[in-house]
């Protein structure tokens, strides 16, 4: 009797065990396929934003101009058929010939977007970063061929060299920025500690904003100030700028709030506010962390290639291609004779694209990202146009 109980448990903790491994079995497979599906619609919904953005892209490359046609009304088309949310400024012969808001700068306090909206510049900021760094060299105060670890004895990858910051053809990389509010040189700190170095990216382009968070750690050893200081007064001062700030102290007047789209949409609803923290306002050291209005951002950077901040040889140092890229010193060299800026993050995208005479532009400012339709196309159809003799 005690044998057949002894038995018929043993045959009990068998079915058990089994039936715990094939639920176990079962449930992992499940998760498996969840994860599978998960995958599988990202990659659809991707397939259906890219489709979107090749149909847009493709009607707003095919409009047609004409010299006959008042300007106004054709880039007005142009942007509303790219549902352009933000403020547009272009400038020809150093004359402004269309400066214009679209959509809301807050939906719900019922707030318009106009010609002296302020927005968030984003990585256009690096431009003047880089200008910041050229400023030193041109002072004698550096050199472009110092390495990193001169002035961060302890960073990794340390032979990499200032241009190479300028450039982005280093191998840094910081994953995340601190999750508190941290001061300047807390931020350089942390970023020296945390980021990573890839040997075998050094010398290749690969955007980092880290890089340019380095080089404004630079100027404040160097200049023995703060950056914000030296933005204030090599920048908003010397150019002599009204609606230029850092985002962390609040734009004021002609505030913006930055808006995201859901994947794939088109459309603004102003559903959602983009979320942004003080510690990511600080994070930004360098390279994303300034608000401007659309005359502002070209004042400065027409200021830039002019030579009111750099000698002319020192722009072409500054903005010389890199080997591997389009990318140097801040800026994108892509045209043979114009430049291209951008920038993307907290609901905004920010985009310019400037003759290397500084006396044509186009600059399109927005506080509604959208994946869907990038600022880019709508900019870089209106330059194309302004320089073909097409606008007035």
């Amino acid at each position: 009797m005690k044998r057949l109980k002894l038995g018929l448990l043993i045959i009990l903790g068998i079915g058990v065990i089994g039936g715990g491994f094939g639920a176990y079995h079962y449930h992992t497979k499940r998760v498996e396929q969840v994860q599978q599906q998960k995958i599988a619609a990202k990659k659809r919904q991707a397939r259906r934003t890219a489709q979107k953005q090749r149909a847009l892209a493709k009607k707003i490359k095919a409009a047609t101009f004409s010299k006959t046609k008042s300007s106004n009304a054709q880039i007005t088309e142009i942007l509303k058929t790219s549902q352009f949310v933000g403020t547009a400024l272009v400038v020809k012969n150093n004359q402004v010939i269309y400066q214009k808001g679209f959509g809301y700068a807050n939906k719900a306090q019922q707030t318009l977007n106009g010609p002296t909206s302020k927005y968030q510049i984003l990585s256009i900021q690096k431009s003047i970063t880089a200008v910041g760094i050229m400023r030193l060299v041109q002072a004698g105060k550096l050199k472009l061929s110092d390495p990193v670890n001169k002035y961060y004895p302890t960073i990794k990858g340390g032979t990499t060299t200032i241009r190479q910051l300028l450039d982005m053809t280093t191998g840094f990389r910081l994953k995340d920025g601190a999750t508190d509010p941290l001061t300047e040189q807390q931020v350089v700190d942390y970023a020296v500690k945390h980021l990573t170095f890839t040997p075998e990216k050094l010398g290749t382009f690969n955007y980092s904003s880290v890089n340019f968070l380095l080089l404004a750690g630079i100027i404040r050893q160097i200049t023995g100030q703060s950056y914000k200081t030296f933005f204030n007064q090599q920048i908003i001062k010397k150019l002599d700028l009204h609606q230029t700030g850092f985002v962390i102290n609040g734009q004021g007047k002609g505030a913006t709030t930055g808006y995201q789209a859901v994947t794939g949409q088109t459309t603004p609803t102003y559903a959602t506010e983009a979320p942004e923290t003080t510690a990511q306002m600080a994070n930004e050291l360098g390279t994303g962390q300034v608000y401007m209005s659309a005359g502002d951002l070209f004042k400065t950077e027409r200021a830039i290639v002019d030579g009111k901040l750099l000698t002319p040889k020192n722009v072409a140092i500054l903005h010389k291609r890199t080997a591997t890229g389009t990318y140097g010193g801040g800026v994108y060299n892509d045209q043979p004779t114009a430049l291209r800026s951008h920038g993307v993050g907290y609901g905004y995208e920010s985009g310019i694209r400037l003759s290397k005479d500084g006396k044509n532009g186009v600059v399109l400012l927005s506080n509604y990202y959208r994946s869907t339709d990038t600022l880019l196309t709508a900019m870089n159809k209106i330059y194309q146009e302004m320089m073909s003799g097409n606008l007035k």
